[in-house]
């Protein structure tokens, strides 16, 4: 098994959609889904994450060799079973094929009917329609669910920071 002290050869964007053969219903989450939103690298990206809605995550996760996924659980990475992934989970990573790297981090987003859920207070939820967005033909997270995510804890992360402050100061709103 993977174990924290190994390092992240993370999947250029353009090996996204080959890496996850048929399944196409993924959208860009993270630091490169900030990039796309505001046309600029404002840092470097350690990891490339991609967000499933809970609906169809066996669908996403049956591209890959269950040998490869990885449940992370309670800080911990526990190999998937090739069967159930527990309500609890709400992140996976991905390992390359020879098992020595994680290449991907896949962000599990609850959701019911057309609804998305967000999963640290239920009370919050959006039309599945507004989920994302699409840049340069890619599917991105709806910039708003991602400052959700990243403004939402106590202490944030310096990358986080950084990508709130490009998110505000780089997105011109629209007024009419």
């Amino acid at each position: 098994m993977l174990s924290e002290a190994r390092t992240w050869q993370a999947l250029p964007l353009a090996a996204l959609q080959p890496e996850l053969g048929p399944f196409e219903d993924w959208v860009l989450c993270g630091g490169h889904s900030v990039s796309l939103l505001t046309g600029r690298d404002e840092r470097s990206h350690g990891d490339t994450d991609i967000g499933v809605l809970r609906s169809q995550l066996c669908e996403c996760l049956s591209v890959f060799h269950p040998s490869r996924v990885f449940l992370c659980l309670d800080g911990q990475h526990h190999p998937w079973d090739g069967v159930d992934v527990p309500d609890e989970v709400h992140d996976i990573w991905i390992a390359s094929d020879d098992l020595e790297h994680w290449v991907l981090q896949i962000m599990v987003f609850d959701d019911e009917g057309d609804t998305v859920i967000y999963r640290r207070d239920p009370r919050i939820h959006w039309p599945l329609e507004n989920h994302f967005t699409v840049i340069n033909g890619v599917r991105v997270l709806n910039p708003l669910v991602t400052f959700l995510f990243k403004a939402n804890q106590m202490k944030l992360a310096d990358k986080d920071a950084q990508d709130l402050s490009a998110m505000i100061a780089r997105l011109k709103l629209e007024s009419e």
